[in-house]
């Protein structure tokens, strides 16, 4: 659910006033701007806790709290809980403590290149891995932890183990509704919302992890244009450099300067080659040029061929004038590709010209077409301005690469995938991570399952405007940069594994908030010591993936069971999330299933409202057809609020389970909702659509309120008969071929006999 909230006055509310006052005494000196900073620092760190206290906890501590409502914690390392000569008694878990609980110390090894640190905390709460994600968490976290650049190819290589996963942080990222579409894209000719499975901010994402339009690599015709500036650029830099290098020394010539040979000027780039490679661009150009004249030349003849207008001169005057704007619209098409192909083959020539004119000096250099070749890149770098929202972006021209793009970034880009997931947050969402939580996702009361989550709150949009001469730069909150109700200060949950808001934390610095209730109830006292190896200056630790710090002493009095295994953790409530690829789930059998789940354990409404949420969550976690994720608690709390108890809102718990239950039960809690809604259409529907079975429970009803016993109990014994001739009573009539129902002419009659 967003949520928008401004900072509240609290107990940190008095520094944020001194600061100010601070600031204003010495505005126009240093201390004022640092005092400034500090301020709006402090003062986004009180608005990020305000918004993960509700957003987490549905409510913000206040004055009468002795202390926040949640608690900050720091990752701490991994290890193993439980007796590891056993088997299935360990588990790997990832460890969160309070900074106030952790003491650091170093210890030096053997070595003089290397140092062990020994981290000892008395507090901390142990995050159990699924088994079949162990591996490639442990691998990602290391990077994050690293925080060491890392190349292209190795990035490309970790990104499916962050991306590739059902249900994780890029499943449930808002791409539909939070992707910047300031062109409409998503929307069609009469501007409405298209469907939310066609929009491709989901694909555009995907696509960038997969390396498309990566900065400095791109191999578009705009990008190699903009490549060939920057080095001739480069090289007339180094040209002017080497001239004034040249008139200083003019003034200053000793004997030995004049006895020595002259010092080798800098490498520069050969103009030469970069002429090749404007020629190569530009036939580049022609070649695009003319697969573009071939299409729209094929898109006029298809539509005269349509239009019967090969022939213009056969056309009476009246058939012009009905297909005149078509006609006209696809000539015109035809002309402007033509024109841009003229245009390109004329620079051609004009380039070939200028190589003619210009050849090479002595030194293998061409300085007279150098102007020629600026400008001529320069407006080829301008032609092939992309008005892409962001990177990657689908139907548009590929982002032109800046300096820093070419030079820099390159390179060595990212040091984890974690940070290029928060480039595309920032860049194709227009938001910024402000706080990373973990929380109990169990339903069942006795147990304890983490998960994760990122906190996003939307930005603005920057424009720009002028007044007296000057530019000014301002944050419209107002402008939602084409997302429908998604404007500034927007703030969600986005739920995710565990692992991987550990690894957006490490990756962006943050704290990881838990509510204060739930560390209480799953904290650990025992006292757990981890050593981190590898933190010297040995350039072998740097390519090490044993980075993580490791839990050395055993905590062998814990034991924490998996989750639906039948079996209760020791001295914890703490579970084991399942992953996946995990078969086995809640007694679950992929041997001889039918092919429809037979069991059917909601029969009436009133079996329907005695279920409390463990039930409803029980229900659907044992069918084998149930493939999705439980709504948490938190989610579960939050509709409960904003639903006031109005029956007309749906909860999400039920809404996952009323396909699953008995069509008559479930058409008999739609037409309750749509009752206390009013919507008298959904009624009417229902009503039309009702099945046979439903209509005879409905007359069961009628007939024993009214004490017509046997009635009552014919049309109880036709509901059953009804119910036993189909295959699926879960699912709608005529949702599936009827040929996986039993005949009722053949069963009638093998009944009377």
């Amino acid at each position: 659910m967003p949520y928008h909230v401004q900072p509240r006055a609290s107990s940190s509310f008095s520094s944020i006033q001194r600061l100010y006052s601070y600031g204003e005494r010495y505005s126009d000196s240093s201390e004022g701007a640092e005092a400034g900073t500090r301020l709006d620092t402090l003062r986004d760190k009180i608005t990020n806790i305000a918004i993960i206290e509700q957003l987490l906890c549905g409510r913000r501590s206040s004055d009468d709290d002795n202390a926040s409502i949640i608690v900050q914690l720091s990752f701490a390392g991994e290890g193993m809980i439980g007796d590891g000569e056993m088997d299935g008694e360990s588990s790997q878990c990832l460890f969160l403590t309070p900074e106030s609980s952790l003491i650091e110390e170093k210890t030096s090894t053997n070595t003089n290149t290397n140092i062990e640190m020994n981290m000892k905390c008395s507090q901390s709460l142990p995050i159990p891995l699924a088994d079949s994600r162990t591996n490639r968490a442990l691998k990602l976290l290391s990077f994050a932890y690293k925080r060491k650049p890392i190349s292209k190819s190795l990035c490309l290589t970790l990104n499916p183990l962050l991306i590739n996963r059902d249900g994780g942080l890029f499943d449930n990222l808002p791409w539909d509704k939070w992707s910047i579409d300031p062109l409409k894209r998503n929307n069609d000719a009469a501007n409405n919302p298209i469907e939310k499975k066609f929009h491709l901010g989901k694909r555009d994402a995907y696509n960038r992890f997969m390396g498309k339009d990566w900065e400095g690599r791109s191999l578009s015709v705009g990008n190699l244009a903009a490549r060939a500036l920057y080095l001739l650029e480069n090289d007339d830099d180094q040209d002017s450099d080497m001239d004034v290098d040249k008139d200083a020394s003019k003034t200053e010539i000793n004997e030995s300067s004049m006895s020595a040979p002259a010092p080798a000027p800098a490498d520069s780039f050969d103009q030469a080659a970069t002429m090749s490679l404007a020629q190569r661009v530009l036939e580049i150009e022609i070649k695009e040029c003319r697969m573009a004249v071939a299409e729209v030349e094929e898109q006029l003849a298809i539509t005269q061929a349509k239009q019967g207008m090969y022939d213009l001169d056969s056309l009476t005057d009246g058939e012009l004038i009905l297909n005149f704007d078509i006609l006209k619209s696809k000539m015109q098409d035809v002309e402007n590709a033509r024109e841009s192909l003229n245009e390109r083959e004329e620079a051609l020539e004009n380039l070939l010209n200028r190589k003619d004119e210009n050849p090479e000096d002595s030194n293998g250099t061409s300085k007279p077409g150098s102007n020629f070749l600026t400008d001529f890149l320069s407006a080829i770098v301008d032609a092939q301005k992309s008005e892409a929202p962001y990177r990657g972006a689908i139907g548009y021209k590929p982002v032109i690469d800046s300096k820093e793009d070419v030079y820099k970034k390159s390179i060595l880009p990212y040091s984890s995938p974690f940070e290029l997931m928060n480039e595309i947050i920032e860049e194709q969402l227009n938001a910024e991570v402000v706080g990373v939580i973990i929380e109990d996702t169990s339903l069942f009361t006795g147990s304890t399952i983490f998960g994760g989550g990122i906190v996003l709150r939307r930005k603005g949009r920057k424009k720009k405007i002028s007044l007296d001469g000057e530019e000014l730069e301002f944050d419209d909150s107002d402008d939602n940069f084409g997302n429908l109700g998604i404007k500034k200060g927007e703030a969600i949950i986005v739920e995710c594994d565990c692992d991987e808001a550990i690894g957006m934390a490490l990756c962006l610095d943050l704290r990881i908030s838990l509510d204060e209730a739930e560390w209480q109830k799953s904290q650990l006292n025992h006292v757990a010591i981890f050593q981190q190896k590898n933190v010297g200056t040995d350039k072998r630790s740097e390519t090490s993936m044993n980075i993580l710090p490791k839990l050395e002493n055993e905590i062998e009095s814990i034991i924490i069971a998996s989750q639906g295994s039948g079996e209760q953790s020791q001295n914890t409530k703490i579970q084991k999330p399942r992953g996946e690829e995990d078969v086995a789930f809640f007694g679950s059998s992929q041997d001889d299933r039918p092919v429809f789940d037979t069991e059917n354990p909601v029969n009436s409404m009133n079996q329907f409202d005695e279920m409390n949420d463990g039930d409803k969550a029980q229900l659907p976690s044992r069918l084998d057809s149930f493939k999705g994720e439980l709504p948490r608690p938190r989610v579960l709390k939050n509709a409960r609020l904003k639903s006031n108890r109005d029956d007309s809102a749906m909860e999400p718990l039920d809404e996952l389970l009323l396909p699953l239950i008995d069509e008559s039960v479930r058409r008999q809690v739609l037409v309750r909702t749509a009752e206390a809604k009013g919507d008298y259409e959904i009624l009417d529907e229902l009503d039309r659509v009702k099945s046979r079975r439903q209509i005879a429970k409905e007359n069961y009803e009628i007939a024993k309120d009214e004490g017509k016993d046997d009635l009552a109990d014919m049309w109880e014994k036709e509901a059953e008969f009804l119910g036993t001739l189909r295959a699926d009573v879960t699912q709608d009539e005529g949702s599936y071929s009827t040929y996986m129902d039993r005949d009722e002419w053949y069963e009638r009659t093998r009944q009377k006999i």
